[in-house]
């Protein structure tokens, strides 16, 4: 009933959350499927059916190297959302963490690491993404760890923000006089009240990890050969976009659908939180 009870609001079904859990169950599912089954192996070559078109054998069509375009979408979708989850997951833990001391703490070191924390907000992730891995080089954890830190000032200044608001209410001056901790206030007490908050945050996180994983690997500079990624096929089937467009159409759509799905319930999380 509780999980039923999330697809509403306000006694009627919210159309948002229906529609993007719709699509990000959808893509999770197909991804999760390409872990352990795909009709063909994702990297067999074979030169005798370079860029056919969509058929029964080949639903998505081949691509110039003659793998089935299936195949790959539902390898790449995975290992895009992997690359996602992991981003998202840094960033929050990175940010939560940072954003809950400056928050609750503040003084000095709240103005100097949130000056910092602005300062690096203010440029580019994909500029500064693509400066770790010019020093670092490209790959799949190189990509993880340049947007996992890249992440992170955005989830601390949401959880900031929150602590500062929270820290000030009458459950957590009661659970001061009742002799807490400071940590266990700020992530029993605290942190469970910005639910709301991080849940949208996390939602655009993950919109934004999937659009940068699929921009740096378009650039090459992300998920390496022989390694398939949704931003990987992009840039494989640039220059055969018009003599065979099914290249780009099915990972193009896959990445506006999970996109689209997590800006929808991004939309949601604007709900006032109370104490406990």
């Amino acid at each position: 009933m509780g999980f039923v009870r999330w697809f509403k609001k306000d006694g009627k079904w919210n159309i948002n959350r229906i529609t993007g859990g719709a699509f990000i169950c959808a893509a999770l599912v197909f991804s999760l499927v390409g872990c352990f089954y795909t009709p063909y192996d994702p990297n067999a070559i074979n030169g005798e059916l370079k860029n056919t078109a969509p058929s029964l054998a080949h639903l998505f069509g081949t691509d110039n190297f003659g793998r089935d375009v299936f195949s790959r979408v539902m390898k790449g979708a995975g290992t895009t959302f992997l690359v996602g989850l992991s981003v998202v997951t840094a960033g929050a833990v990175g940010g939560c963490l940072l954003g809950a001391f400056t928050g609750y703490f503040g003084g000095k070191a709240d103005l100097i690491l949130m000056r910092v924390n602005d300062a690096i907000a203010a440029i580019p992730s994909i500029l500064l993404a693509l400066v770790f891995v010019g020093v670092f080089g490209s790959g799949t954890v190189q990509l993880i760890a340049a947007l996992g830190i890249l992440f992170i000032p955005s989830f601390a200044r949401v959880v900031r923000s929150g602590f500062l608001v929270q820290k000030e209410l009458d459950y957590v001056k009661n659970a001061r006089l009742m002799g807490a901790g400071h940590l266990r206030i700020m992530f029993v007490h605290i942190l469970p009240n910005l639910k709301s908050s991080l849940f949208s945050a996390l939602a655009i996180g993950f919109n934004n990890a999937v659009l940068s994983e699929a921009a740096m690997s378009y650039l090459s500079l992300g998920v390496q050969l022989p390694d398939a990624s949704l931003g990987r096929m992009l840039s494989e089937a640039q220059p055969y976009l018009f003599r065979a467009p099914w290249n780009a159409v099915a990972p193009g759509l896959m990445i506006l659908f999970s996109v689209l799905g997590a800006g929808l319930l991004s939309l949601e999380g604007g709900e006032k939180s109370g104490g406990v």
